[in-house]
């Protein structure tokens, strides 16, 4: 039986979002990250303003100092994003 593109495309739609809420939810029941065992594919570091230019370890906002002020994480891409306030 021939499969029609429209239906290889649904096919594709279905599998990509069932695969998104597995790891939604593997994701939600890890709770926090250990960032001393996070290995960063990636690459990256955060600079936080009170640390001036120090580059610290990290490739995810959560693993920003819970004293940082203004952090921001830096990936080896060039692409920065702004860490929000921890909660807590």
């Amino acid at each position: 039986m021939a499969s029609s593109p429209s239906m290889k495309l649904s096919l594709t739609f279905i599998l990509l979002l069932s695969g998104l809420l597995v790891l939604g939810g593997v994701g939600g029941a890890a709770g926090a990250v250990d960032c001393s065992t996070v290995r960063c594919i990636q690459g990256g570091y955060i600079t936080c303003k009170n640390y001036g230019e120090k580059h610290l370890d990290g490739c995810a906002c959560v693993c920003a100092p819970d004293d940082g002020e203004v952090c921001m994480l830096h990936l080896q891409d060039g692409s920065k994003y702004k860490c929000g306030k921890k909660k807590g």
